[in-house]
């Protein structure tokens, strides 16, 4: 009796292949170089179990992961850079920028009322 073979599942891969083959990529890239640069926060945190320094990782990773597309194309205006140029040094930094992101968020809420108080006929 011949084996029986499942050309449905070989054809299903294909096609995701062919359709998210140009996706994963970019998304690689990006995964890669925030886990390389959330090593960093890893390694120099102290008094870590096993647990809490793999949620850190995940946290770090997950953040740059979510924040990376952004800020290369905000980046990508300024620099006149490709945005895909930019996604793993990007990617490593906020992978490296680890749990520092009080005075980030603290320099941009700044930026912002600084932005809105300086504005012609704004309230003081």
């Amino acid at each position: 009796m011949a084996e029986p073979t499942s050309t449905a599942g070989l054809s299903l891969t294909a096609f995701a292949v062919a359709l998210l083959g140009p996706l994963a990529g970019p998304y690689s890239a990006i995964v890669f170089a925030a886990l390389a640069g959330s090593l960093w926060p890893l390694s120099s945190t102290d008094g870590l179990t096993r647990t809490s320094g793999a949620w850190l990782l995940l946290r770090c990773v997950l953040t740059a992961t979510v924040l990376t597309s952004t800020a290369s194309a905000i980046l990508a205006t300024y620099y006149n850079i490709p945005p895909t140029e930019l996604l793993s040094p990007v990617a490593f930094f906020l992978g490296a920028l680890g749990n520092g992101w009080k005075p980030v968020l603290s320099a941009v809420a700044n930026l912002i009322a600084n932005s809105i108080g300086n504005k012609p006929g704004a309230s003081q």
